[in-house]
């Protein structure tokens, strides 16, 4: 089957790329204006796995809320509506691509480099006091999500594009746009807007690589492109194959920092990365 489009390969797969029903009932509480805290809670608690794990990250090391949190009514008062909303998205996502079976990559290593490229995002966007830093983190760890599509449906192609890339001594991305006509960060840009994601969510994933058209959320872009790149460096071990790859010149500035501003904060990542990986209960299979 010829696949045109990175939609193709979306609607190949419906069962995967689904958004899990309860996320759909959980954006349209949210979405609405006279819900309120309870009614938020009342739809999450009808999934009692989506509780618990949504009960461990707010209590984990990771996020380091001083108190404990017991409920989710009060997860989503200290935590805020959007946070919440984007950690069951993050949560369920995982869950929903950690065993997808595929001969290229192990989960594994997938989900380190992801968890690697969201917490430097997180550190990124903290350093230049963005409070929305949450969502730079979901960017980052949703980022590579149509890689394991691409894996899934078309392994073949998936191979012989990373052949190529080896051969000509290019970045794995550019190698899928010659063999198989676009590549993992469209698909999992088209995923993102197949499931009516908020466009700056949508846009940073579509240009991990290449910034595209500044106009459209540069520093949503910016953030995951950098946090992307600083993640392969740091644990080269976990790519395809070993490539360097430069940030485009505009990015720093982008942010509003220089590369220089984040070499002390990224001191603990390795720490804060194992953290979050136990969080969403990646170590226990949860």
């Amino acid at each position: 089957m010829a696949f045109l489009c990175p939609e193709d390969l979306i609607w190949q797969n419906v069962e995967l790329t689904s958004m899990p029903e309860i996320i759909v009932r959980l954006n349209q509480v949210v979405d609405d204006p006279y819900s309120t805290a309870k009614d938020i809670a009342d739809v999450i608690s009808e999934d009692p796995a989506l509780t618990a794990r949504l009960l461990r990250i707010v209590n984990s090391p990771f996020y380091g809320f001083p108190s404990q949190i017991d409920t989710i009514t009060l997860a989503t008062t200290i935590v805020g509506t959007q946070q919440l909303r984007l950690l069951a998205l993050a949560s369920s996502t995982i869950r929903q691509f950690a065993n997808l079976p595929n001969q290229i990559v192990t989960m594994e290593t997938f989900w380190r480099h992801s968890f690697s490229v969201a917490v430097v995002a997180r550190t990124i966007a903290k350093l230049s006091k963005d409070p929305e830093d949450e969502q730079y983190f979901i960017a980052g760890l949703l980022h590579d999500l149509g890689s394991l599509i691409i894996y899934n449906t078309i392994p073949t192609l998936a191979k012989e594009a990373i052949t190529h890339a080896k051969h000509k001594d290019i970045p794995v991305y550019q190698a899928e746009r010659a063999i198989i006509g676009f590549d993992h960060a469209m698909v999992g840009s088209a995923l993102l807007k197949h499931w009516n994601l908020p466009e700056g969510l949508v846009e940073s994933v579509g240009c991990h690589h290449e910034l595209g058209d500044l106009d459209v959320h540069p520093k949503y872009k910016a953030v995951t492109h950098l946090a992307n790149i600083i993640a392969n460096s740091i644990n080269p071990g976990l790519l395809l194959y070993r490539q360097t790859l430069e940030p485009e010149p505009q990015a720093w500035g982008l942010i509003g920092l220089e590369s220089d501003n984040i070499d002390e904060a990224l001191d603990d990542i390795e720490r804060e990365i194992n953290e979050a990986i136990s969080a969403f209960g990646l170590n226990s299979g949860s």
